[in-house]
């Protein structure tokens, strides 16, 4: 295989009517050294056609899974791939002409660099920008003190996978994290670049990667205890930073006010209150953690 051979990693559920876009923006870039990995986690849809489609127009090589969520149908692409470089992009992304090739100048120029991420836009289904996101200044905390300020959208990454070797799989268990922690975990051994160019366009749409797998409920208990999973891992990086440890306070903080409000709308108002005690444990200093708690008081 080329030393330049790009493969592109698409994750698809219930993407019937967005994957074929996606790989046209892939297809589009003008690299002839590419190949196209879609990992079809379950889709209910008719997005298997439309695989089927891709494969004998496009040339995609295609899997199909039972559901089991981005991170697990990242895993199985990625350990497919015959690359030097990954590329991730999900099913209802685009690629912007001209992404690719400036990625692959930093990396032929930068053998330091394991991985190059871009500018992003969000935008709604019609066409309509929601926000300009640039991606190598974010202001979040934890963004920063973990990661440097990079917002590394898993559409816009391509990452040696060399480095992706180093530091093992996407963690399956957590979801609505799952992003966070390869980043996290990417800046820790590799440096990053940052093209200050939009050269990727996110789809906003409902529910998302979520849409009919499993209820709102289900979705709500994912997530905490996703985020609980990903807040101990960072708990176990030693020595934590200042920066690192308020951060990391500060989301423990947020954690606890999502399982309060959770607790709340159950009925369970002392459970409710022990949480929100626990986040103002966490976050001494923040008003709402406070207000939260007095609401829980009452009868």
């Amino acid at each position: 295989m080329s030393d330049e051979l790009v493969s592109v990693v698409i994750p698809v559920f219930n993407g019937a009517s967005f994957v074929a876009k996606a790989v046209a923006s892939v297809r589009a870039q003008g690299h002839g050294a590419v190949e196209i990995l879609v990992v079809d986690d379950g889709s209910t849809d008719g997005t298997q056609e439309v695989l089927k489609r891709l494969e004998q127009r496009e040339g995609i090589r295609w899997f199909q899974r039972s559901h089991g969520g981005p991170a697990r149908s990242r895993n199985y692409g990625i350990a497919a791939a015959q690359g030097q470089f990954i590329a991730l992009l999900d099913c209802d992304d685009v690629w912007l002409p001209g992404k690719l090739a400036a990625q692959l100048a930093i990396m032929r120029a930068r053998p330091d660099v394991g991985l190059v991420h871009t500018d992003f836009e969000v935008r709604f289904e019609d066409g309509t920008l929601e926000e300009r996101v640039s991606a190598r200044s974010s202001r979040e905390p934890m963004v920063q003190a973990f990661a440097g300020g990079h917002v590394a959208l898993p559409s816009t990454l391509l990452i040696r996978k060399a480095v992706l070797d180093q530091i093992g799989s996407l963690d399956p268990e957590l979801y609505g994290s799952e992003d966070s922690d390869l980043t996290i975990r990417l800046f820790r051994v590799t440096r990053f670049e940052c093209l200050d160019e939009v050269l990727v366009h996110k789809l906003q749409r409902g529910h998302g990667y979520r849409d009919m797998a499993f209820d709102e409920q289900t979705h709500r208990e994912r997530v905490l205890a996703s985020r609980d999973r990903f807040l101990m891992r960072l708990e176990g990086f030693a020595p934590l930073t200042a920066a690192q440890r308020a951060a990391l306070d500060r989301e423990w903080a947020n954690y606890f006010l999502l399982k309060g409000a959770a607790a709340e709308r159950a009925g369970r108002r002392g459970d409710a209150r022990g949480h929100y005690w626990a986040a103002i444990r966490k976050a001494p200093t923040r008003m709402r953690c406070y207000t939260r708690w007095l609401r829980a008081l009452k009868p």
